[in-house]
């Protein structure tokens, strides 16, 4: 009955539990789930919903509705650009996003950082 959520060695989300146990309620969540993204790419900044929610409310506070559909035209412009280069692209950047993953170089600490020329 009690749904339990891990993350796996590779990093996937691993949901144990009976998923047929819910039904009702639980199945139309479920499909409701599906339709929407599970994050927002935010300028560079992968947001789950109710995180963009708070930056969207904070930003319609601050910069009123005028500024809220500018942030919200600049989003979607970003937006566009962003998946129309990565679909025609096969690749080449050292930070790139697939799965919600980030792919490429992966630093972390300060010993992975590329060292100063020695010289001069």
């Amino acid at each position: 009955m009690v749904l339990r959520t891990r993350i796996g060695p590779d990093g996937s989300i691993i949901s144990d539990g009976d998923g047929s146990s819910s039904s009702g309620g639980g199945g139309g969540g479920g499909g409701r789930r599906r339709l929407c993204p599970t994050s927002v790419d935010t300028f560079g900044f992968h947001l789950e919903l109710k995180h963009f929610a708070i930056v969207l409310l904070l930003v319609s506070v601050t910069m009123g509705p005028i500024g809220t559909i500018l942030f919200l035209s600049f989003l979607s412009i970003y937006t566009y650009y962003q998946r129309r280069s990565n679909g025609s692209s096969g690749g080449g950047g050292s930070n790139k996003w697939k799965d919600g993953k980030a792919t490429g170089k992966n630093i972390k600490g300060v010993g992975d950082l590329p060292k100063a020329p020695k010289g001069g």
